[in-house]
């Protein structure tokens, strides 16, 4: 079944939060950021699910400094 994902603001608004830390990372020289709480997700995603009630199957966003969000889900 596919369902449309819903993102709590417009994807310019994505692509700029996603840059603004790639920039930091690259001033700091981070090779990335790794997301694990629900607000910090939402934050560079804007994905709001309730996959997050599940406490069995944690989920994780990597930010690369140079790539694309990626989403980390054992």
């Amino acid at each position: 079944m596919n369902q449309e994902v819903s993102y709590g603001f417009a994807p310019t608004e994505f692509e700029e939060r996603v840059a603004k830390a790639q920039r930091l990372m690259d001033q700091h020289r981070l090779d990335g950021l790794l997301l694990t709480s629900m607000d910090n997700i939402r934050y560079f995603i804007g994905v709001d699910s309730t996959f997050w009630e599940s406490f069995t199957r944690p989920w994780f966003v990597l930010v690369p400094a140079t790539r694309a969000p990626l989403a980390i889900i054992p």
